[in-house]
């Protein structure tokens, strides 16, 4: 196996629809990183739908943000297939509104027919902008990159692909000089720590309003500082 990580195209988002479900590693789903907004994962064909969505919103971002930096890992050693995609924003004066955050894609946001049926749109949404409100109060408004996603398939996991992601981008922010920022699970912060990662703060989403309750989402800041 020869992993090299390399920008991705929109293309490259559009064919991860084929890379959905437990035979292929799923990859479809590699930047809705909420579960699908609590799809049920025993119900494979709505949960496809949705991760199509997913898709299309992320190819969108490519294609119409700026800020947005798509990159894929490829094993080069099988015609380049794709094996994990990441999702890094290089952000010159500060991160995106809370209205942009992660909504460049939608037509409306308050449609309903924007989203996938049954999906959870008002978790999806206060939960995003929830993130997106506290962004300028720890990132700050100044030139920094920031890490949104890192998925890998399940097949190539633990084999290196999710670092590849990552030093790709924290290269980017020290050709600049400027640092690196990311959310994560509770559960990820070692792959961030191991490259120079550390946690500043976290950030709490109680669910109880959205039918969970007692159900407490945990989100560590962490910040990367140019070596």
């Amino acid at each position: 196996m020869q992993l090299e990580v390399r920008e991705a195209i929109p293309a490259d988002i559009e064919s991860a629809k084929s890379i959905y479900g437990p035979e292929t590693g799923d990859l479809c789903a590699a930047s809705l990183g909420i579960g699908l907004a609590l799809s049920d994962p025993n119900d494979l064909e709505t949960a496809r739908k949705r991760a199509e969505w997913s898709c299309q919103q992320q190819k969108d971002l490519l294609e119409n943000d700026p800020t947005t930096r798509f990159v894929k890992v490829v094993d080069a050693d099988k015609n380049d297939e794709i094996v994990a995609f990441g999702r890094w924003h290089r952000y010159p004066n500060g991160a995106q509104t809370v209205d942009d955050l992660e909504t460049v894609g939608l037509k409306d946001r308050h449609d309903p027919a924007t989203f996938p049926d049954g999906f959870s749109k008002d978790f999806y949404l206060a939960f995003l902008d929830g993130i997106g409100a506290a962004r300028e109060s720890w990132m700050g408004t100044g030139h920094y990159w920031v890490l949104t996603n890192v998925k890998t398939r399940e097949p190539f996991q633990k084999k290196g692909a999710g670092s590849l992601i990552v030093k790709w981008g924290l290269e980017q922010a020290a050709a600049e000089g400027v640092p690196a920022y990311l959310e994560s699970g509770m559960q990820a912060r070692g792959l961030y720590e191991k490259h120079g990662f550390r946690e500043i703060g976290r950030h709490n989403v109680d669910c109880t309003s959205f039918g969970m309750p007692g159900v407490m989402v945990e989100i560590a800041r962490m910040r990367a500082d140019p070596k």
